[in-house]
């Protein structure tokens, strides 16, 4: 265990889920902001951010091929057709690590193959089209 405290939850909820095989990429945190941080494993083709801001913990996705291009996992979920806008939009506050992490791992193989080989740039630009109409429906709701 560390001190980086999203490290030690972020790891925690990986194990708790079943999920195996990750590797630590980078890590890092302040601890005289909230504790925020980030902290980014890689299991498989995919990139796993975990991030800490105001003592909330986010998950985004990216592929290893496109490692600086990462999707919020509400995101992912709305490319992948596993979860529509409405219900991205439902959410009051961000769900526990390990409900997101759990859904990850039923759909581990799907993931892995969509975030990989030729089928990588056909994905990502499925969930950035997902992030946009997320967004815009967010703001229709703000009006």
């Amino acid at each position: 265990m560390t001190e980086n405290k999203l490290f030690n939850s972020a790891k925690e909820a990986i194990e708790s889920v079943g999920i195996e095989g990750v590797e630590l990429e980078r890590e890092s945190f302040d601890p005289q902001n909230f504790g925020n941080g980030e902290v980014i494993f890689r299991l498989g083709p995919l990139l796993l951010r975990f991030i800490r801001d105001r003592g909330q913990d986010f998950l985004d996705i990216a592929s290893a091929i496109a490692p600086d291009r990462f999707h919020q996992f509400d995101d992912v979920e709305i490319g992948m057709g596993w979860k529509s806008v409405e219900e991205a939009l439902a959410k009051s506050e961000p769900e526990p690590l390990a409900d997101m992490l759990r859904r990850i791992r039923n759909r581990l193989g799907e993931l892995q193959s969509a975030m990989s080989g030729n089928q990588e740039g056909f994905t990502r630009d499925r969930i950035e089209r997902a992030a946009e109409h997320r967004k815009a429906e967010f703001v229709k709701r703000l009006r």
